[in-house]
């Protein structure tokens, strides 16, 4: 006897170079966000610091 059966289809995963490159893209982004965030507190850190009195502001041209 056969059956004439449907199987469900398989669900696709993606294959390795898009998985490998959606992972370098959330490093890269992740990366990107946190130099941002090293740039804003060191400008923090210096303004407060020239705030204070302990470092002296230099003049660029």
């Amino acid at each position: 006897m056969l059956f004439n059966m449907k199987s469900e289809p398989k669900k696709k995963l993606p294959n390795k170079k898009v998985r490998s490159s959606a992972k370098f893209e959330a490093k890269e982004q992740f990366t990107k966000t946190a130099l941002e965030n090293l740039k804003t507190e060191n400008e923090r850190l210096v303004n407060s610091l020239k705030k204070s009195g302990e470092i002296k502001e230099s003049k660029r041209k």
